[in-house]
């Protein structure tokens, strides 16, 4: 059960629409889903395959790092009732 619940605090981190920062991870994250379509649906050859191909890479790369911010930006939910953890101090 604490793989549940782990799961729901980790998605608590993340979710979080009332911050830009988030926004920005779901653009990046749809950007690189377009290019590696495109790539993949128009086969683009020679100096524009490496260009679109270095494009789609760095863009990933960003939402990866924008994600990394967002998730080191919310603190660790734990729950009240977790006996596994003990008393905050």
């Amino acid at each position: 059960m604490r793989s549940a619940t782990s799961f729901t605090s980790s998605l608590q981190r993340l979710w979080q629409p009332r911050k830009p920062l988030f926004w920005l991870v779901v653009v990046f994250n749809g950007l690189s889903s377009a290019m590696a379509w495109g790539l993949h649906l128009f086969k683009p050859e020679g100096v524009a395959l490496v260009l679109l191909t270095l494009l789609a890479l760095a863009n990933t790369g960003m939402g990866w790092w924008l994600l990394w911010r967002l998730w080191g930006e919310t603190e660790n939910p734990r729950p009240v009732d977790d006996p596994g953890h003990g008393p905050q101090i």
